[in-house]
């Protein structure tokens, strides 16, 4: 605004300078044609600034769909993140369940053959004391045939 200003005054002190030595159709004329000039620079003027208003706007606009997507963008990328750190909590859950599921059969199976072992020697001390009874009653057996026969050769029997 202050350029058509600027315009306005340098022009009107052109045509005052040279409209000192013209008649006064010349300065009739030259006065319309100062307004028309001043009237096609402020209208000039007006288109420009419309334009530019434009411009902004249409910036503005695009800035805010930019934005607007980046922020999507960055929620999405928000979500995939937290998805992602579930998926991989409750795997290491599944892991840590299997994992103790594992132990636990193993602890089981362990418990069961030392169940097994313990039977087995259990049989095995019954069978070594049945053994040891068996010798100790043949070793009886054969001391009191001695013993008779002993006796027998003796003569006392």
């Amino acid at each position: 605004m202050n350029i058509q200003k600027l315009f306005a005054a340098a022009f009107a002190a052109v045509l005052a300078l040279s409209l000192a030595a013209c008649s006064k159709e010349d300065v009739e004329a030259a006065k319309t044609s100062v307004q028309e000039t001043a009237e096609s620079v402020a209208d000039k003027t007006g288109e420009a600034m419309d334009k530019a208003g434009e411009m902004a706007s249409d910036a503005a606009e695009a800035t805010k769909e930019t934005m607007a997507d980046a922020g999507e963008a960055i929620g999405d990328a928000a979500d995939a993140t937290g998805d992602a750190i579930s998926d991989a909590a409750d795997a290491t859950g599944d892991a840590v369940d299997d994992a103790v599921d594992a132990a636990s059969d193993m602890a089981d199976d362990a418990m069961d053959s030392a169940k097994d072992m313990a039977d087995e020697a259990g049989d095995m001390a019954d069978d070594a004391g049945d053994a040891v009874q068996d010798a100790a009653d043949d070793a009886a057996d054969a001391a009191s045939d001695a013993a008779d026969e002993a006796k027998d050769a003796m003569g006392q029997g």
